[in-house]
């Protein structure tokens, strides 16, 4: 059964060669690895002495959301039946990679719930709250963390995934979609760490276009549905 880890990048070079070769040094290697380079600034060449590892490169940044895209039509396309999502900046702990690839052999997703035990920034613990207020009011889902970067997807849930165009903060939307399909998911909880190198990209300013841009997205889902 073959497995793909994706690795989204974006100006992160450094960070995404540490938790490289984290991966490497892990027991269980029975999967491949994908990593999008997202229009970086920085020239980005990764290699692996252990996995098989395809690097694409995109001229400009498209963001996460068509990245994830890629990644799931690259998987089908290439017959992988298992796909497991992590982060560059090394806030997912590798070691959770193939737990989320052997419980994709009983459920078609699997959801990442973060607990985080360090300090965090004041708008990413806002948005996650609001968002997660806003998504199980309106759609009446009991969920606890919607924009977890780290999940995996089997074969049923890449097919729908692959005709779904991502927004760019795709983390919601893959949830909300899979489970308005009734896909069989389980919660997996992650201890996160804080990212090796650098500072979140969340400030005020990216809070408020998560919670606006995933608002617009649920409502518009919404009102697709009562058309159906």
């Amino acid at each position: 059964m073959k497995n793909l880890l994706f690795i989204p990048c974006y100006n992160d070079y450094k960070n995404c060669e540490k938790i490289l070769n984290e991966i490497d040094k892990l027991k269980d290697k029975n999967f491949d690895i994908l990593i999008i380079n997202d229009g970086s600034n920085e020239k980005i060449k990764f290699q692996s002495k252990f996995h098989k590892l395809v690097l694409i490169n995109l001229k400009n940044n498209f963001g996460v959301g068509h990245c994830m895209r890629m990644a799931v039509k690259f998987a089908l396309k290439n017959n992988y039946e298992k796909i497991c999502r992590i982060d560059s900046d090394g806030e997912h702990n590798p070691i959770y990679i193939n737990t989320i690839f052997n419980k994709l052999d009983i459920k078609d997703f699997i959801i990442g719930e973060r607990d985080i035990t360090y300090k965090q920034n004041f708008f990413k613990i806002y948005s996650k709250k609001l968002l997660n207020i806003i998504i199980n009011k309106i759609l009446h889902l009991k969920l606890n963390d919607y924009n977890c970067g780290m999940m995996g997807l089997n074969t049923n849930a890449m097919q729908i995934i692959s005709n779904i165009n991502l927004i760019n903060y795709p983390e919601p939307q893959i949830i909300i979609e899979l489970c308005a399909r009734k896909i069989d998911y389980e919660n997996i909880t992650i201890k996160q760490r804080k990212r090796y190198y650098g500072d979140s990209s969340v400030n005020f300013f990216r809070g408020f276009d998560f919670i606006l841009v995933t608002f617009f997205f649920i409502m518009n889902y919404i009102m697709n549905r009562k058309n159906d």
